[in-house]
Order: C-alpha cells, then structure tokens, then sequence
C-alpha cells in the first residue's frame, strides 16, 4: 500500500477543509461528464461523509443525476511544482481527494437550509444572515454520500508532516524531495 493515501475520515476530513472546488463525474453513457461545484460536506456519527452542492435543475448535469445517480468526485488543493536539476525529476506537493456515491436531490425547505448553511460554512465562518426555508425554495441542492473516499497527500511541507504524525501517520519524505523542492530557485550551472 502506498504511505501517501489515507483512508482515515480524520485525515481526509482536514483534506477535504483546505479544498474550495470538487470535480464532479456523473455517467453519460459510455462516458463521464465532469462538473465543477463548490461543496460543503459533514462527517455523520457512522464516520461516513456527504457532500452538499447547488445548481440548475435545467441542465445536463441534473439530468444525467436524475437517469443514474452514481458519481465520482475529486478535489485538489495547495498545489506546488517541486523542480529538480533534470525534467524527468520533477514532482509535485498537493492534497487531493477521490471519493464515489450516490446523489439525490433534496426536497425539504429545512433539509436544503441545512445542506446550504453547511456549504457556506466551508468557505466563511460565520454567516452574516441565517437562510430561512422562503429564501431557498427555488433553489436546487444535491447531497452526495460518499460509499468510498481517499485522501492522498503528495510530498507534505514540515507542518503537514507535523498534522499528519498527529493523526498517527508515519511520515517517511525521500530527501531527493526535500533537497529538490529547496534548490527550486537555484540556477543551474550551464554545461
């Protein structure tokens, strides 16, 4: 198994806070269609994870929901190049998460309140005005449970390091990383 992926709900739930778009794949056929979408999520008391997103009912994206409700998404954040001395050496530093479930779209005022105060709650603190059940009543929300989810983390800095030992993870970061990622901004003598 691979030391960069974590399946624990506390890693992935601090993946998860630091990412403000999540990809979403739904079946088209013999195809994928992949939708942008801000989110919130929440980790119920079974330790399993819902997303909450908004959008037209209209769409192509509502309607390929409606004719298969399975899904994939995928986010990413904190996204770094770590150049070395030759091109094939590179890497890279990020979070990411991958997860796959099922959709539904939510129907109950205080349910699309709730899923839409969650939302707003992953990217500001505190919200000036609280929504009421009349502001979101032509507004369309989808909560997403999540079967199976995965973070990775790709080369952690020293503080994602100190967060990830904290979670119980053991941290092993080859030095060529370490050594490339400080010598990003060294010149390279010319031969």
């Amino acid at each position: 198994m691979r030391d960069d992926i974590y399946f624990d709900p506390n890693t992935v739930e601090w993946v998860m806070t630091h990412c403000n778009v999540a990809q979403l794949g739904v079946q088209d056929g013999d195809s994928v269609y992949i939708v942008p979408v801000h989110f919130g999520f929440e980790l119920d008391e079974q330790q399993h994870f819902c997303l909450y997103f908004h959008g037209n009912d209209a769409g192509k994206r509502a309607r390929l929901m409606k004719a298969d409700p399975h899904v994939g998404v995928e986010m990413c954040s904190d996204y770094q190049l770590l150049p070395a001395a030759r091109d094939c050496l590179f890497s890279a530093s990020f979070h990411s998460v991958i997860g796959k479930g099922t959709v539904k779209e939510l129907a109950a005022a205080e349910d699309k309140v709730h899923a839409l105060t969650v939302m707003m709650h992953h990217y500001v603190a505190r919200m000036p005005h609280p929504l009421t059940e009349d502001m979101v009543k032509q507004v369309h929300v989808w909560r997403v449970d999540l079967d199976e989810v995965a973070c990775k983390v790709k080369n952690p800095n020293e503080n994602d390091q100190q967060i990830l030992k904290e979670f119980g993870h053991q941290v092993d970061v080859p030095d060529a990383v370490s050594s490339s990622s400080q010598k990003a901004d060294a010149k390279e003598p010319m031969d």
